[in-house]
């Protein structure tokens, strides 16, 4: 049989296409792209794309290009699962930034990472609950909540604010955060001058929680919620005339609460941060961070605390796939992110071991000014 030259060529592509398409690593996020916290979502993927962008931009990782696939679960725990699972049965390796506790609650009540072997990196809530037990497979790049309770209660605490009111979301990730500050103040001989919670929607049980803080006469707000729902609850207090200030998480992202009660209305509530200030360019993460949104971020993008995560969480599992080598799996990949000791990226470190994959303990207080602009 003779192959002409032409034939020979044509064969010669196809083995290169072939080469090229296989020549890619996948992963994804499954996340809220829409529902009550969809914005997070979309901000947090918006970071892990950028970052992306950037690897493949200079040749991947070893030589392969990074491929991202993005699952919208609408904040819904039974389609987080579904979506896993079905990731599970496909060539991703990798799982970046889940958000929201009751869906990653259930992924672990029923097991779901163990029964598909996906490692996660950058889990959002950093709650407790999600800490403790270890799990193998579950990577925590952000601080977790108790060093962020930890470090609002010792600042509120060295002021003289002692009768602090907790207002919550009824939801784990809520609830959680009640239990951890319950235990930190009482070890103090102190006790919430409150205990709210509110709804995920709807403005009954913000009514019902600034009568509470009015009767109590709170010295402080500790604000444990999402960013949309943290707006609403900081414009009904500034309707309601609230004295005490508030002071949230870090998951209560400036930008969110300035959108939803106006930047006026925002001016003062304190804002803890786990990453460094994405205007600081005397750290190179965010002189990295900053140069890579302006070169493949879309037009007139503002740098971005939930961006600037995402970004970091993708670098982080970028770096385990480079210690993982060509073809890397999901073991191989565990493997490398164990290894992960000390590892600089530029201003903000991590530290992994094969026991230990709370990855950050940093965590800094901030204020937010005028313009919604962060004073630290």
């Amino acid at each position: 049989m003779r192959v002409s030259v032409r034939g020979w060529l044509c064969v010669g592509m196809l083995a290169l296409a072939a080469t090229a398409a296989r020549a890619q690593v996948v992963i994804a996020q499954v996340a809220p792209m829409s529902g009550p916290i969809g914005v997070e979502g979309v901000e947090y993927n918006s970071g892990i794309k950028l970052a992306i962008a950037a690897a493949n931009a200079s040749g991947g990782v070893l030589g392969q290009k990074i491929a991202l696939q993005t699952e919208d679960d609408e904040y819904n725990p039974d389609k987080t699962v579904a979506a896993i699972r079905r990731l599970g049965r496909s060539e991703v390796v990798a799982l970046l930034m889940p958000v929201g506790s009751p869906a990653m609650t259930k992924v672990l009540a029923e097991r779901v990472l163990d029964q598909t072997g996906l490692p996660v990196i950058g889990v959002v809530p950093g709650a407790e609950p999600f800490r403790k037990p270890h799990n193998p497979l579950l990577f925590h790049v952000r601080a977790g909540d108790l060093d962020q309770y930890r470090k609002i209660i010792e600042h509120s605490l060295t002021v003289g604010m002692r009768r602090i009111a907790v207002v919550y979301v009824d939801i784990p990730f809520g609830k959680a955060g009640l239990g951890a500050v319950e235990k930190m103040l009482k070890e103090r001989g102190l006790d919430p001058a409150v205990r709210a919670a509110i709804a995920m929607a709807g403005p009954e049980s913000l009514a019902q929680a600034m009568a509470a803080i009015a009767r109590a006469n709170a010295d402080l707000v500790l604000l444990i919620s999402p960013a949309k729902r943290a707006g609403e609850f900081v414009a009904a207090a500034r309707e309601a005339a609230m004295q005490a200030p508030i002071t949230t998480l870090s998951y209560g992202h400036a930008d969110t609460i300035c959108r939803v009660a106006s930047a006026e209305k925002a001016v003062g509530v304190g804002v803890a941060q786990v990453f460094p200030n994405v205007r600081n360019r005397a750290l190179r993460i965010v002189r990295e961070y900053q140069n890579d949104l302006g070169r493949f971020g879309a037009n007139g993008a503002k740098p971005s605390l939930m961006q600037f995560e995402g970004y970091i969480a993708a670098k982080v599992l970028m770096e385990g796939l480079r210690r993982a080598g060509k073809a890397p799996g999901r073991q191989k990949l565990v493997r490398a992110l164990d290894s992960m000791r000390e590892f600089d990226l530029g201003g903000f470190m991590v530290d992994f071991s094969e026991s230990k994959h709370d990855g950050s303990g940093f965590v800094d207080m901030s204020i937010i000014g005028r313009d919604c602009q962060l004073i630290y």
